[in-house]
């Protein structure tokens, strides 16, 4: 009955401050350093995401080139053709499921949290 007794008193206290004791501090500095404060947490998930599917793309590139050089310098081994095939087909495969799961990530993205990775730029010196 204690315990109960003050967990209500604590709750009407609670209940009872005013909106006051809420102060609001700008803890952004003043000048050209306050580039960092004006982010939201939407734009720097939407940032991370599209520099992922970059990063992603990127690599899907160099594995494409990788098979292509592996094609040139077979030197008509089929065995070495084959497997140079197989890399290229991978590589488009995989640059092809990059693209589609940016897409949809794009959407569900934009639909629930109002993220649109569409607006990456690259940042500027």
């Amino acid at each position: 009955m204690k315990k109960l007794a003050s967990a209500l008193s604590l709750g009407t206290y609670l209940s009872l401050v005013s909106p006051a004791f809420a102060v609001s501090v700008n803890t952004c500095p003043v000048g050209q350093f306050n580039v960092l404060c004006s982010f939201t947490p939407t734009d720097v998930v939407g940032a991370l995401v599209s520099t992922l599917f970059i990063i992603a793309i990127v690599v899907a590139l160099f594995y494409l080139i990788f098979g292509g050089f592996k094609w040139l310098t077979s030197g008509g081994d089929k065995g070495a053709v084959q497997a140079a095939r197989e890399h290229i087909i991978a590589a488009i495969i995989g640059l092809v499921i990059i693209f589609l799961s940016y897409f949809i990530l794009n959407i569900l993205l934009q639909f629930f949290l109002g993220v649109n990775l569409g607006t990456f730029t690259f940042p500027t010196i």
